[in-house]
């Protein structure tokens, strides 16, 4: 019967799934042009597929094309109303269209936003992404249409109690948004001790970059690159040094401490451009 099963399985089914895995793919590689113009192609055959449309936002989104993404995710909310991440993806993908928006368009999209950003903590109270959208749009609306630097503080608190080095990051965010940058720095140090990532120390870092404390810049990075070999970080090393024209020598020091055998081929390809950028 199995046999008899596949000898009858569409041509049609089987070009669509071979596309829908070239879509997925090159969205996972990162080519995220070619991912949308295979997905929009399979959608065309395969309309109320799932998977083909939650790639398909993805794709959108990491283009920064927030309404057509806004468009994607929210067929897949009315299909799927009780998904957590559609709900925030729709979101949060509105909520950029808003940001993008005029005056006028951006308040009428507000309460949608908030609404299935909310809406994705209810179904899954853990959802760490929403919060942190929620707690930005707060803390950038001014008051007459929403905004509150006390409910972007709330959300902070709950993702502190979700996870501590969230928490820090937050409550960080919250201070050098408002330019409290000592407060700010407690939290960014707090989160490095507790995270030890390429998040927790880029962040400190670019609380530096702000203040304009070049010397602590540079420290923080070189720190964080020897202690995760991180060519991410070198990265943003050497694009400062450059700007700056400042430490461009320390910099090509510091990526030749780098570990090869800890980088991957694309990272060592990016760490031999950084060094030509450097011209030394």
């Amino acid at each position: 019967m199995k046999i008899f099963f596949f000898l009858f399985i569409s041509p049609l089914f089987l070009c669509s799934q071979n596309s829908f895995e070239t879509g997925k793919n090159a969205f996972e590689a990162g080519e995220h042009l070619k991912a949308v113009s295979v997905l929009k192609a399979v959608l065309k055959d395969k309309p109320s597929d799932k998977m083909v449309r939650d790639y398909l936002g993805q794709a959108y989104a990491s283009l920064e094309r927030w309404e057509e993404s806004a468009e994607v995710n929210e067929s897949l909310v009315e299909d799927f109303p009780k998904n957590a991440e559609y709900h925030f993806r729709y979101g949060g993908a509105l909520g950029l269209v808003a940001k993008n928006s005029n005056p006028f368009k951006a308040v009428s999209l507000i309460g949608d936003v908030k609404f299935h950003l909310k809406k994705a903590i209810e179904l899954d109270l853990k959802h760490v992404n929403s919060r942190w959208a929620l707690l930005q749009m707060y803390l950038e609306l001014p008051g007459i249409i929403g905004g509150s630097e006390s409910t972007s503080r709330k959300y902070a608190s709950e993702l502190k109690s979700i996870s501590p080095v969230d928490g820090a990051l937050a409550f960080g965010y919250i201070e050098r948004e408002l330019k409290n940058y000592d407060k700010a720095e407690v939290h960014y140090r707090q989160a490095v001790e507790l995270g030890q990532s390429e998040m927790t120390y880029k962040e400190l870092a670019e609380l530096y970059k702000r203040s304009d404390n070049k010397s602590a810049f540079f420290q923080t990075l070189e720190l964080g690159i020897k202690k995760l070999n991180s060519i991410e970080m070198a990265s943003v090393y050497v694009d400062r040094a450059l700007t700056l024209n400042q430490n461009e020598r320390k910099a090509l020091k510091i990526l030749n401490t780098l570990d090869l055998v800890g980088l991957n081929s694309e990272e060592k390809e990016k760490l031999n451009r950084l060094k030509s950028q450097l011209d030394y």
